[in-house]
């Protein structure tokens, strides 16, 4: 894993501001502090994606039941398309 080491760049008020949290949140350090922050930007980011999914498929027409019939089918498109996809990169 690579290691980021960000430079003194805060004004005095951000500093405070991490070291509070840092203590707050119980931190070993700066560097846990913003660990911390980034995988929680990154499950945001991850959560906005199923959310719009989840609303586009609301909106994409009447409701259908899942039967094990249509997951079959499903599944086999899917292994399908895969497939194809597979062929087509050893061209």
């Amino acid at each position: 894993m690579t290691t980021l080491t960000v430079p003194r760049i805060l004004t005095q008020t951000l500093n405070e501001f991490v070291e509070q949290q840092v203590a707050e949140e119980g931190c070993a350090n700066e560097a846990a502090y913003f660990a911390k922050l980034a995988e929680a930007e990154r499950q945001r980011k991850i959560w906005d994606y199923y959310e719009q999914e989840v609303t586009r498929g609301l909106e994409s027409g009447p409701p259908i039941p899942l039967t094990p019939e249509y997951w079959s089918e499903f599944l086999r498109k899917r292994e399908e398309r895969r497939n194809a996809h597979r062929s087509g990169e050893n061209q």
